[in-house]
């Protein structure tokens, strides 16, 4: 299917007459579909992927497949070494959100976070690390602009000049999505992105791929903060701790899309904090209200239950680095 994506330069739906459940729903977004949607969509759903039709000149599939490839220009461009400014300081608290299984909803915990931050007044950008990333899907806009840009742009920008290079949501909070580049941003792009947004919001907010890409390696070094998003499945928790442990900052876990009753995932907490060696932070339930929004083509919002999960999580990661490293000790 990503062959057939890259090859048309096609957006590709699955339609349903079923319900589907939210593990379902993921499993077909990992597989490389746009979206999931019941069917027939609405029609001004229908409308955001329609696509003009020329009725004289119709186009085949042949002349399709023998076009070369849409590419944007910062696609294989080659990277500019970082060579940060006199030290200033950081304005932004960088949240690193990772983990080493895809589908444990990473990217979901950024925008939730990125949600509940926003509606504290608060300046917050997300930027997506994952080459196989979909925020920009998800939000319904277009990828004028990408990660990709940060490889070649000055390390000194203003604050408009940088605003230029992010989009920004309807959710209030500003998105830098994923570029082209096969396996992400470079050691030197990665690091120029966090200097300059760091300068600029008031959080940032890394969603990373599951996997050890130097996108990824960079991301939890630089961080303040590292979320490890796991769930409650065991086969999630696989080398968990050899992947966390590549960062020295604050690592904090979260226990997310837990369907099992309280007492039982907090008993699952304990063995996960145990077994792993860090804080779970949080315990996040199955969202289905979450899930059905997303399938809906409307801005992904938690139930009043998960958003006061979320800003529990938010107060654990304002806690001093001093004091967050004497809770993992």
């Amino acid at each position: 299917m990503q062959h057939v994506k890259n090859t048309l330069g096609l957006s590709t739906l699955y339609c349903t007459l079923d319900t589907l459940a939210p593990e379902q729903f993921e499993g077909l977004r990992q597989q490389g579909y746009d979206d999931v949607v019941p069917y027939p969509p609405a029609v001004e759903y229908a409308r955001r992927w329609e696509r003009e039709v020329n009725t004289e000149n119709p186009t085949t599939l042949a002349s399709l497949v023998s076009q070369r490839r849409k590419t944007t220009y910062t696609a294989y461009v080659e990277s500019k070494p970082f060579q940060p400014p006199a030290p200033t300081p950081r304005r932004a608290t960088v949240i690193c959100v990772t983990g080493v299984k895809g589908g444990v909803g990473k990217t979901t915990m950024a925008v939730l976070l990125a949600n509940a931050m926003v509606a504290r007044g608060k300046r917050i950008v997300v930027a997506e690390l994952d080459p196989y990333g979909n925020l920009a899907n998800l939000f319904r806009v277009e990828r004028t602009v990408t990660a990709d840009r940060f490889e070649t742009l000055p390390d000194v920008l203003t604050d408009p000049e940088l605003e230029q290079n992010m989009l920004r949501t309807p959710a209030g909070w500003w998105l830098i999505p994923k570029g082209d580049r096969p396996l992400g941003l470079s050691k030197d792009g990665v690091a120029r992105l966090i200097h300059l947004v760091g300068l600029y919001a008031d959080a940032l907010i890394l969603d990373t791929h599951a996997g050890h890409l130097m996108s990824t390696v960079v991301a939890m070094r630089e961080a303040d903060r590292v979320l490890g998003v796991t769930t409650a499945d065991r086969t999630t928790w696989t080398d968990l701790r050899a992947f966390l442990h590549m960062s020295e900052r604050p690592v904090y876990l979260v226990l997310n899309r837990v369907r099992e009753r309280p007492r039982k995932a907090a008993a699952i907490s304990a063995f996960l904090q145990k077994e792993i060696g860090f804080r779970v932070a949080a315990i996040v339930h199955e969202d289905d209200t979450l899930y059905q929004r997303v399938q809906q083509g409307l801005t992904p919002l938690g139930s009043r239950k998960t958003n006061a999960r979320i800003h529990q999580l938010i107060q654990t990661l304002s806690i001093s680095t001093k004091e967050a490293k004497s809770h993992e000790a």
